[in-house]
């Protein structure tokens, strides 16, 4: 994927969902996606279409037999044993029935890469009153929390979101939440404890924060941190 990662843009998230499809995200771009993807009746809807349209497209080329010099440079790059991969008669195979556009996807499978896990072990989508993804929150049991801005919508000038947490019924501000890319922020010390169980707000105030450290407008969204189980964010 090129360095740009909006997932805030329509065709951004269209051309996301065709990479994702043919496995070419990196790590942290394939977590992100899939906490979307997880919520977003739209981008599951993209995510198939690229598989039929991609399944369309292998359909219509011709098959070619790659050279046999080829088998053992890619057994090397992906770390096989080619005497295993010959007594299996996997090369084999897949030289009689594969095109080009299924063999690249068949190397892309086969390739080593990082699970697809979260940058955390919790998540909170944080949702429009329409109900459509805004914020992606993740965050680490160390109370490390990385804030994705996904579609946050129209706001009044002057008017951001500030992100809230209840410690003991009183909300404690964690801070303001991008309107664009990414933004890091620190769990006190003193609030780790309760990060678990602990109600997460939203609410929108002016951008330099909420006047006297305290929630004045209306609330955008609130909820739980969500665990992360294995490759599945749980909602």
């Amino acid at each position: 994927m090129h360095d740009s990662f909006r997932l805030s843009d329509p065709d951004e998230r269209d051309l996301a969902a065709g990479e994702y499809v043919l496995g070419t995200l990196e790590a942290p771009q394939r977590a992100e996606f899939e906490a979307l993807l997880a919520v977003s009746p739209d981008l599951q809807a993209s995510v198939d279409a690229w598989r039929e349209h991609l399944q369309l497209l292998n359909q219509q080329l011709t098959p070619v037999s790659p050279p046999q010099r080829l088998w053992p440079e890619i057994a090397q790059r992906l770390g096989l044993r080619t005497g295993l991969l010959q007594r299996l008669g996997f090369w084999r195979t897949i030289s009689g029935v594969a095109t080009a556009a299924a063999l690249a996807l068949a190397v892309m499978a086969l390739a080593p890469r990082e699970p697809a896990m979260m940058p955390g072990e919790y998540v909170f989508v944080i949702n429009q009153p329409n109900g459509q993804p805004a914020w992606i929150l993740n965050a680490t049991l160390n109370g490390k929390m990385m804030v994705q801005a996904v579609a946050p919508g129209p706001m009044p000038v002057g008017k951001g979101g500030e992100l809230w947490m209840m410690e003991n019924g009183t909300p404690v501000s964690l801070g303001m939440l991008p309107t664009q890319g990414q933004a890091t922020m620190q769990l006190p010390a003193k609030m780790l404890n309760l990060m678990k169980t602990a109600d997460f707000a939203v609410s929108m105030e002016p951008s330099a924060g909420a006047p006297g450290g305290k929630p004045s407008g209306p609330v955008i969204d609130e909820g739980k941190l969500v665990q992360i189980r294995g490759n599945t964010v749980s909602l």
